[in-house]
Parts: structure tokens; sequence; C-alpha cells
């Protein structure tokens, strides 16, 4: 028995998508980025942007409180744990499970916030499902100030790439913004134990999915472990870049898009012998937005022909954004109870 085999790759292989032209605030400029962005989507679903207007330094200084909350006692943790929360939002252990047997536990711990909202927003006070106020630890009120700190500059950064998506297939620039207007961004901290290459494969990191929203930025640490299904069928090895996002395509946005943007399968498994830390950023639109096609795909029946995972969604009727979260959350996370596996 072993881990799943897969394929190195140079940074290199992966497009870059350099965003520092933009400031010379040229609107040729500005369209020739949005069609490679366009491009990457198409093609790969995964690409770097550089030059994004996030220092490395910032980036750094989340990955250190993150390791700082790992750090918190297991009980201090799972005080917070996201099975006390009907909104999905805190600490999620080791292999925990949801509803679905078929799913076997991730090997990472992860904490993860949404939207915060205060009591008297509206969306709150009409008991509108997942609004509401995120799960804190107690001896670290620090995290609490970073965490919301980066996820509005992300949450500021993905209006920007909203509009890059749409100008790159010549849509109007708020054909997608207009989508976000109290939207279920969600934010999570990441920690990956290294895995044996003798070990069985039974538990990855993360089991191979694909993102569930519109898009996400994710930030690695310079250890590495995230791979991609790439077009040939090959697992492929996405290597840190320092100071960069890796963005890929949700399944929200591949349905928008008729399937021009592919939502690439992923998997992490950490093979490098060192603790793994990852902060992924989900761009994921209102609650009642609906997920419909908003332009045709000549090349559809291709774009069908991608693998299937638990959070792939069939697209083939309109759904709103809250009923693919409900029903997907339900499933892959507990609400009730957290469940363990050691085997």
């Amino acid at each position: 028995m072993a881990l799943p085999e897969f394929k190195k790759v140079f940074a290199h292989e992966v497009p870059v998508i350099d965003l520092s032209v933009l400031k010379s605030g040229d609107p040729a400029v500005y369209r020739d980025i949005a069609h490679r962005i366009a491009e990457a989507s198409h093609t790969m679903g995964f690409f770097y942007v550089v030059n994004h207007g996030m220092p490395a330094s910032r980036i750094d200084a989340m990955f250190d409180v993150a390791r700082r909350f790992f750090a918190l006692p297991l009980e201090e943790k799972m005080a917070i744990r996201l099975a006390l929360s009907d909104k999905y939002r805190g600490y999620l252990p080791f292999k925990m499970m949801g509803a679905d047997p078929s799913l076997k536990g991730n090997l990472h711990e992860a904490f993860q916030i949404h939207t915060e909202l205060p009591p008297d927003h509206p969306a709150v006070l009409a008991g509108k499902p997942l609004h509401g106020a995120n799960q804190w630890p107690a001896s670290l009120p620090e995290l609490k100030v970073a965490m919301l700190d980066y996820f509005r500059d992300m949450s500021a950064l993905s209006q920007t790439f909203l509009r890059m998506f749409a100008v790159g297939l010549d849509l109007p620039p708020d054909s997608f913004t207009r989508y976000f207007q109290c939207p279920m961004m969600q934010l999570r901290i990441m920690h990956y134990p290294p895995q044996e290459p003798t070990e069985s494969g039974d538990h990855l990191g993360t089991r191979p999915h694909t993102d569930s929203g519109a898009f996400t930025f994710l930030a690695q640490d310079e250890v590495g472990g995230l791979e991609i299904l790439s077009p040939a069928g090959d697992w492929i090895t996405v290597p840190p870049l320092r100071g960069s996002f890796v963005m890929n395509i949700g399944e929200m946005m591949k349905i928008w898009t008729d399937g021009m943007y592919a939502a690439t399968p992923h998997r992490v498994i950490n093979r490098y012998g060192l603790e793994r830390y990852s902060m992924p950023f989900f761009a994921t639109p209102d609650f009642d937005a609906v997920i419909t096609p908003l332009l045709s795909n000549p090349d559809r029946e291709k774009a069908a022909e991608m693998p299937r995972f638990a959070t792939s969604v069939a697209g083939d009727r309109p759904i709103t954004c809250g009923e693919i979260l409900t029903y997907l959350y339900g499933r892959i996370w507990p609400s009730t109870k957290v469940q363990r596996v050691d085997a």
C-alpha cells in the first residue's frame, strides 16, 4: 500500500497572472489580463496570481497566527468546534466526518469563518440559514482581528476578479458582482501533518474534490501538497510560489459560464515531512443568488465529461447558492456532533 501517485511540475507550468501591469490604468491592458484569466480558467481552472496587492509579510503574519491557533490545547479548540454551530463555523478536528458514510475523513484540522454579521442584521433577524456571528477562541483574541481584516481585504480583491472574470468572457463587468451584495464568503485556516509514503492512502490531507463556490484564493506555506487533476488526466503538483495566491474555479462559476470555466478537481497530500499550513478564501455569492448559465458554451459536452465528486453540482436546473451550500455542508460536515475515525 502507498499514497496515490502524482507528477511533479515546475511552477511556470501552471499559468501565472501578474497584476502589476494594471497600475497603468490602460483599458486595453485590463482587457488583455481579463482574457488571460479567462483562458487559464478555461484550460486549467487553476492559476497563480502575483503582485495582487497583499504584501507577503501580511500573508506571513496570518500564517503565524494560524500556527498559534492550532498549537492551542485540543479542549480549547473543541470548545468552538463546528458541530456546535448551526452555521457551519468553527473548528474542524482531524478526520471529522459528515452524514455521508462513503466519504472518508480528511487528515487535516481547520478553523473557518463566514461573513461576520451582528445580531441586528436583517438576515440574522429573519433567521436566514448560515447567517450570523462566528465562534472565536477565548485565549487568542488576535485571531479574530487578523482573520476579519484579512477577510475584508480578500473580499475586496474578489470584487476585482469578479469583474475581470466577466470582461474575460466579453460580458458586462457587473455580470457576477450583482450576485455578491451580502455574499457567503468563507475563510479557512488549515493544518496538515506529514504523511509517510507507505501509508495506505485511505485518508488524504484533503480528499479529491471541487470547490462549491465561485472561485477560491489559496495562500500556501513553503511546504506544498496541493495537487490538481490536469487536462491530460494526471495528478500534478502546484508548488508554493512565495507571495502568490493560487486561484481556482468553483462549481458555481462553472455553472454560470456553462462549463467555459473549469472547476478542476484537486486534493492535498502532505508528502514532504513537515507540518503544512494553508489559507483558502472562498468567494461565494449571496444565499439567494440563482446559479444558472449566463451564456451558452459551444463545447458543453466536453465540459460535462469532467470527473464528478461529492462536491459536484449538476447544474441541470436553476438552483440557489443557499440550496447548494445547505445540501453540501449537511452531507460533508456534521451539524450536531463530531464523529472521529481513528483507523
